[in-house]
């Protein structure tokens, strides 16, 4: 649940602190609520207990409880669409989500204009014939199958291609790449583009020495060592190249500002996710003294009714044993009429 509360916090922009620093909160009203849940946690928790409620299996207490899918396309694909096609574009891939999990399942979906690429959030409820199977939407036929269909349905009438299924991948012997978290991503961004800036200036202190050159001639002949127009075109491509330069200066040092930011907020999802697995672990020792606890109270109950047994027996004894006493005095009041 600690996960599906930071995905609401996030997606509805619930907080001004966010981890990712291409968030403008300048922007953030431009976001598109399509819907939400009033109380998301309470609305799952009901949905749980009634699944639990209609099985004799108990669910398990780390079992996922929300499928969130991030739907976009890249930069350059965003970039050609209008933004009336980029709103139909979305549009078409909620009616796909829903189609495929039902409108009965759907827990949030927001559209995200506050960041570089616009990109759809949908939140849903992984349930599958009554039963809670987030599982089965994720095998790997079932995922392969379902980004077929969202290529041919969805994105072939935006002009957008299929990306490489992972089973072709594994047939050439190549790996999948790997999720990256921001920090790792802007990091190797940056260095790419600091050994381009690198390369640049290396070109751009060659190019330089262009504006000292002058075009003189041979004593010896009529050529020169440098035509003018030669000298115009190089000494132009040596501006364009110290304009370049600076724009990527800026963008550098843009990139390393936006980097040191991660890197201190990752410290701090660090330290939650450790607190995170601290908690886990307390709750589970939690429900491990609950169940003994449960295991005492049985055998209390137990011991309880045994004493309230005992108790009924010795009463019972006691009883007998009056009656006997009274029995024995009736028997000798009888023999003394007797006499």
């Amino acid at each position: 649940m600690t996960a599906l509360k930071a995905s609401q916090i996030h997606n509805e922009r619930l907080t001004d602190r966010h981890s990712n620093p291409d968030i403008d909160i300048d922007r953030s009203d431009q976001n598109v609520v399509f819907f939400k849940t009033g109380n998301l946690l309470e609305n799952v928790r009901e949905r749980v207990a009634d699944i639990q409620a209609g099985q004799k299996r108990k669910i398990r207490r780390d079992a996922p409880v929300a499928i969130e899918y991030m739907i976009t396309a890249s930069p350059e694909a965003m970039a050609r669409l209008s933004k009336q096609e980029q709103e139909q574009y979305f549009a078409e891939s909620l009616n796909f989500v829903e189609a495929r999990h039902g409108t009965r399942n759907r827990l949030s979906a927001v559209l995200h204009l506050d960041e570089t690429t616009p990109h759809l959030h949908v939140l849903v409820f992984p349930e599958r014939e009554g039963k809670l199977d987030a599982k089965s939407f994720f095998k790997l036929p079932a995922l392969t199958a379902m980004q077929d269909e969202f290529a041919v349905k969805v994105g072939r009438q935006f002009g957008l291609e299929r990306g490489v299924r992972l089973t072709e991948l594994l047939e050439k012997g190549e790996k999948p790449h790997r999720h990256q978290s921001v920090a790792v991503y802007k990091a190797k961004k940056l260095k790419e583009t600091e050994q381009a800036l690198s390369r640049l200036e290396q070109t751009t202190e060659d190019l330089a020495a262009i504006e000292a050159i002058q075009p003189q001639k041979n004593l010896f002949s009529s050529r020169v060592s440098v035509t003018q127009d030669e000298f115009e075109t190089l000494s132009s491509q040596a501006k364009a190249y110290a304009a370049t330069k600076e724009i990527l200066q800026k963008r550098s040092k843009t990139l390393l500002e936006r980097e040191r930011s991660v890197e201190s907020r990752e410290t701090l999802t660090d330290k939650n996710e450790c607190l995170t697995r601290q908690n886990k672990a307390l709750a589970e020792e939690n429900s491990r003294l609950r169940g003994a606890l449960s295991t005492e109270r049985s055998k209390n109950s137990i011991l309880l009714t045994r004493i309230a047994e005992l108790a009924r027996l010795e009463q019972a004894e006691k009883e007998l044993r009056e009656l006997k006493a009274k029995l024995k005095d009736f028997e000798f009041s009888k023999m003394s009429m007797t006499f």
